[in-house]
């Protein structure tokens, strides 16, 4: 799923399955196309989310947007190469995990540096080994 997608329906405590209710659509339809950019969400889409957290098309849009926004430009991440601020995962449950953690921290009012990406690496290897 796409992770900006993905932050969007944990912070409303939604799912998929909600979603597809309120806009009359199949749940693998909704699945797939969760999975692609946001440049590429249909509008019937982004209507069944509005409706599902009862708001405007508009302000579920900007939402989206603002979660993108802080996902590509705070953290410069780099899911070709699995980097977040250039510091390089060793694979993608990692990369994943140090995302979210890291866009957590943002929303929180925290603005992680190249050295704080390191630290959350390090920990996540100790937690797994």
């Amino acid at each position: 799923m796409n992770p900006i997608m993905h932050t969007y329906l944990l912070e409303n405590h939604i799912s998929l399955a909600d979603v597809a209710r309120s806009g009359h659509l199949e749940l693998a339809a909704v699945e797939n196309l969760c999975r692609g950019p946001l440049d590429q969400l249909p509008i019937y889409l982004l209507k069944a989310l509005a409706t599902t957290i009862e708001q405007s098309t508009a302000q579920t849009l900007d939402e989206l947007l603002k979660l993108e926004l802080q996902h590509t430009v705070l953290l410069r991440t780099d899911l070709d190469h699995l980097t977040i601020m250039d510091v390089a995962f060793a694979d993608q449950a990692r990369y994943d995990q140090a995302r979210d953690m890291l866009l957590a921290y943002i929303r929180a009012g925290f603005s992680p540096s190249e050295r704080d990406v390191k630290t959350v690496r390090s920990a996540l290897q100790r937690q797994i080994s």
